[in-house]
């Protein structure tokens, strides 16, 4: 059973209880007093009026006591006990002077048995139902045996049975509405407590709906029957360029979706769409642009069958497309390297009859003069034929890394080396290069990393014409990165690299030289990344460019 101190409710709760308990006091005072009133205006009232008055002031005076006490009390519930049992001390003595056992007011004691009932729970109201009935049982017993001289109201004498029933009913009736108004007053706070977490799951249910639909990677679009936007999450936001306050309940034209099938005629008549799956439609984000969207349309019913308005659900399909027609290119590509590649190996043969027998002739003949530099020049055009279909079958067929373990600092020495003896690098170009200490393993084999050095170190020195300096530098990655990594930076001091230029470096065939082939970079890249590893541009226009070789370290 409830009691007063097992009903959870806070101070604050109790609090607005009391204050409400004052001002309903105030007012049942205030209606005795129009009473008191009337009966003063009587020729003969049924008691005298002047008690009744005292009473009512010393309630008045007793409320604002209690309400100057209120927020300095600390225990509520004790303070909440004292005023009913106050409250119950004066409804005696308001049935006492208007005239006891014939007392028209005996009624007053269902408001503070009432008041404690819902207060303080079932056993409060049970305990004042009690005192009440003392209280009232004692004074009809103390006037009946004239012990307290009872008010004369000129009403006949009454029984002495009849008088044990006027108390019994009394009584009974105080418990009865103890009891009937402590349970309603338990039902509402149980009510109230469930419609509280009734409450709660539904704002938990609002915030999940709300964090779920955010959430979705898809961009998701609800529109009401009138077309206007009702929900628009995130990725729709990230979609369309539109933010979701600048597009919720205005039509959905304003979002850039004008042009999806379906929607104006459910707008115009009300009726859901027809089944649209994955439709492609173009759509004009906020910027002016206009992409490629995969859009799905489905009504939105609810619990009667009734359509409340239109789902759309949508992806941005750019890099799809742009995916597609990169394998398009791709396959294309494909098909014309086979091509060309077969056609190279077969030009390789003739170069190499055509280069020996001008050799055997040359040696032959010694022709001298104007003959022996036109043959000078077949031979060395000749070499460069061989030159360039040696590096295009390199790129179309680049051979397997094997993927070994290869000493990074071996490699990059010789390539220095090597760049040294040429005679562009020896008489104009410094190449600035101190070998750590230790060794560096990688994982690649040796060869492939002395044909990406070379390419990209011969890319430096031909980016300086005029000479300068290239400078080779190893940092180690793996403070930095998850897996151990190193780079290898190649830093030249040329003119750097056109930004126009920038995204087509590694493009086959794209060179900015007279005598350039354009397959350097695109080999060296293309064996980085079989190995694991990239390549890193760092462009400075106009002071140079930084070529990083990216490598798995093993130690």
């Amino acid at each position: 059973m409830e009691g007063p101190r097992d009903r959870g409710t806070s101070r604050e709760e109790m609090l607005t209880r009391l204050k409400w308990l004052v001002g309903l006091r105030l007012a049942v005072v205030a209606l005795f007093l129009g009473s008191a009133v009337v009966i003063q205006l009587r020729t003969e009232p049924p008691f005298p009026p002047e008690p009744l008055f005292a009473i009512i002031a010393f309630v008045f005076l007793l409320s604002l006591l209690y309400s100057l006490a209120l927020p300095r009390v600390g225990n509520l519930v004790l303070f909440c006990f004292c005023q009913v049992a106050v409250d119950i001390l004066v409804s005696t003595g308001l049935v006492h002077i208007s005239g006891g056992k014939d007392s028209p007011f005996t009624f007053v004691y269902i408001f503070p048995i009432f008041a404690a009932a819902t207060l303080l729970g079932r056993r409060g109201g049970l305990g004042m139902a009690g005192l009440a009935s003392i209280l009232y049982g004692s004074l009809i017993n103390l006037e009946f045996y004239g012990v307290l001289p009872a008010v004369a109201t000129g009403a006949p004498a009454r029984a002495q049975t009849y008088l044990v029933f006027q108390v019994f009913i009394n009584i009974a009736g105080f418990f009865l509405v103890a009891l009937l108004s402590s349970h309603l007053a338990e039902r509402l706070r149980e009510t109230a407590r469930r419609l509280e977490e009734r409450s709660l799951d539904l704002r938990t249910l609002e915030s999940l709906h709300r964090d779920v639909v955010a959430s979705v990677p898809s961009g998701l679009m609800t529109l009401d029957p009138r077309g206007r936007i009702v929900a628009f999450n995130r990725a729709a936001e990230a979609i369309s360029g539109y933010a979701e306050a600048e597009v919720r309940d205005r039509a959905y034209q304003a979002a850039g979706f004008g042009e999806v099938p379906g929607v104006a005629a459910f707008v115009e008549r009300g009726a859901p769409p027809p089944a649209l799956a994955a439709a492609e439609v173009t759509v004009a984000r906020r910027n002016g642009v206009r992409i490629p969207v995969g859009i799905s349309l489905s009504p939105l019913w609810d619990q009667e069958g009734r359509v409340r308005g239109l789902v759309a659900v949508f992806q941005d399909l750019s890099e799809k497309k742009r995916i597609e027609e990169q394998l398009r290119q791709a396959d294309r590509l494909a098909v014309v390297g086979q091509l060309a590649a077969s056609i190279a190996h077969e030009i390789r043969n003739p170069l190499a009859a055509i280069s020996g027998s001008i050799q055997v002739l040359q040696e032959e003949m010694q022709p001298q003069g104007q003959t022996r530099q036109l043959l000078d020049i077949v031979l060395r055009e000749a070499d460069r034929l061989k030159l360039i279909t040696g590096q295009f079958l390199d790129f179309v067929r680049p051979g397997t890394p094997l993927r070994k373990e290869g000493e990074l600092v071996t490699c990059l020495e010789e390539t220095v080396l090597l760049l040294r003896q040429r005679e562009r690098a020896g008489a104009e170009v410094v190449v600035d290069f101190t070998p750590p200490e230790g060794a560096v393993v990688v994982a690649a084999d040796e060869d492939h990393l002395r044909q990406i050095f070379w390419n990209i170190s011969l890319n430096a020195v031909q980016a300086m014409p005029d000479g300068g300096t290239l400078r080779i530098d190893l940092r180690d990655l793996s403070a930095d990165r998850e897996a151990p990594e190193v780079a290898v930076e190649f830093a030249d001091t040329g003119g750097g690299i056109r930004p126009e230029d920038l995204d087509r470096i590694f493009e086959p065939f794209f060179t900015t030289k007279e005598t350039g082939t354009g397959l350097g970079l695109s080999i060296a890249r293309r064996i980085a990344e079989e190995l694991g590893g990239r390549i890193e541009v760092e462009n400075r226009p106009g002071e140079g460019a930084t070529f990083r070789v990216v490598l798995k370290r093993l130690a």
